[in-house]
């Protein structure tokens, strides 16, 4: 004898109870994967706003030092004669010297940049836009009649009329923040005098 199957008929209720546990897992991982992408939201904007920040000071920086260049000029073309004879002040000094007589300039350490107090090198406030600058320069003549630094003819004299005489200086700018944040900048220029 065979038996009737028994089917039981799922009602509406039966099916409801079983599915209540599964909405709650959904909604609760649909609820992390939201937060977890707001918070990686909020990660990104907050580092591009820093990068942008930092180049918003580097290019502050870099104009601030691009006008000390431009004063280091300003103060070597209003000389009447060549820094050399007229000993303009702190902002020029001699070729440096060792055992052997006197050699290339170099670039001045940090710890040149923080004891320069207009002693040793000019030193202007600058401020662009809403940054404050210390910006300094020192300069040295580049060197002796027709030597040659880094491929550049450094002295050119000569005599008779139209014959112009042209003199070239190595010139360190050193930019920094006033507030002592972040970090200097010191660039080499060579400048050209004609007389």
């Amino acid at each position: 004898m065979i038996e009737p199957m028994k089917q039981e008929l799922s009602t509406p209720e039966t099916n409801l109870s079983k599915e209540n546990g599964a909405i709650l897992v959904i909604t609760l991982v649909l609820v992390l994967v939201i937060t977890l992408a707001v918070l990686a939201l909020m990660y990104l904007t907050r580092n591009d706003v820093l990068i942008s920040s930092n180049m918003a000071v580097q290019s502050a920086a870099q104009e601030a030092t691009d006008q000390g260049v431009t004063a280091a000029n300003t103060s070597l073309q209003t000389l009447p004669d060549w820094p050399e004879i007229t000993s303009p002040g702190s902002w020029y000094l001699p070729l440096p010297t060792n055992a052997n007589g006197p050699t290339r300039p170099t670039v001045p350490p940090a710890s040149f940049w923080s004891s320069c107090t207009g002693t040793t090198c000019a030193s202007i406030p600058i401020q662009y836009g809403s940054f404050n600058f210390n910006v300094q320069y020192v300069m040295y003549p580049a060197g002796a009649l027709a030597t040659q630094v880094g491929g550049n003819e450094q002295n050119q004299t000569g005599t008779g009329p139209g014959v112009q005489s042209i003199r070239y200086y190595v010139v360190y700018v050193h930019t920094s923040r006033t507030n002592g944040g972040g970090l200097g900048v010191t660039v080499q220029a060579i400048l050209r005098k004609v007389q």
